[in-house]
């Protein structure tokens, strides 16, 4: 009896052993994405984090948002995991990718009457484009950045971003969730309706970006992703995702 107790007990710490808290760093003020509300995080990757919470066996996510530049500069220094990353050559050299979580358009907003064509990148040449700090969409925005295509304004978050561009510091700006996102930032601060009769939506968004759950290779992750992607196959199959989606968009 004393042999199979101890075994028993062996079993329970071996399992507790297994089990781990995830620390995932996001970006604190990329609503309706992720952002913080009264402290606490919230948005669509945030739910959907949640939901796969619910479906992990033993593990359970640990979610803290900061302004996206220093979650970014966390996540890189092997802290933790990140989400909401795009996936570009030289982060793909530091970080062990998911599967896409989240596919949003990326809308080109801009003041009322200095509307533009946009179709590919080298429409924004001469353009001074705003975006979060620190932020980046894909490996051709990266490279048309740095060949000086055009020049990106780094801010704080969507209200400083605005401000910007009808004061016309900024040429336009750039928005995660497509227009229905764009228009539940604008819903969400009631300091920003004023300025919704001076602002202007592209038809072209910049382009559809996955959005990802990365961890530094250093966490040897790879395996445990595995099982995250099985997870989220599974909440798009049953349309659990999506639901979770609307919710957030107002839908």
């Amino acid at each position: 009896m004393k042999r199979f107790i101890s075994a028993l007990l062996g079993l329970t710490c071996a399992m507790a052993a297994w089990s781990m808290d995830i620390t995932v760093f996001g970006g604190d003020s990329s609503a309706p994405k992720m952002f913080l509300h009264e402290g606490k995080p919230r948005g669509i990757l945030i739910d959907i984090l949640k939901y796969a919470d619910q479906e992990l066996r033993e593990d359970s996510f640990k979610v803290e948002l900061y302004p996206w530049a220093r979650s970014y500069r966390y996540a890189s220094g092997g802290v933790g995991g990140i989400v909401g990353l795009s996936w570009t050559q030289e982060r793909a050299a530091l970080f062990d990718y998911s599967d896409p979580v989240y596919v949003d358009d990326v809308v080109i907003v801009v003041h009322k009457g200095r509307e533009f064509s946009f179709k590919e990148m080298a429409d924004l040449r001469g353009k001074r484009v705003g975006l979060g700090r620190g932020g980046s969409y894909g490996e051709a925005f990266e490279k048309a950045v740095e060949a000086g295509v055009f020049t990106v304004d780094g801010d704080g978050g969507a209200v400083e971003r605005l401000n910007k561009l009808v004061l016309d510091r900024i040429d336009c700006a750039l928005f995660n969730a497509g227009k229905a996102g764009f228009e539940e930032i604008l819903r969400a601060n009631k300091g920003l309706e004023p300025l919704r009769d001076a602002l202007v939506v592209l038809p072209v968004p910049l382009r559809s970006d996955p959005n990802f759950l990365a961890f530094p290779k250093n966490m040897q992750m790879k395996t445990w992703l595995n099982d995250f992607n099985q997870i989220i196959k599974k909440g798009y199959g049953r349309g659990e995702i999506q639901k979770l989606i609307a919710q957030n968009l107002g839908s």
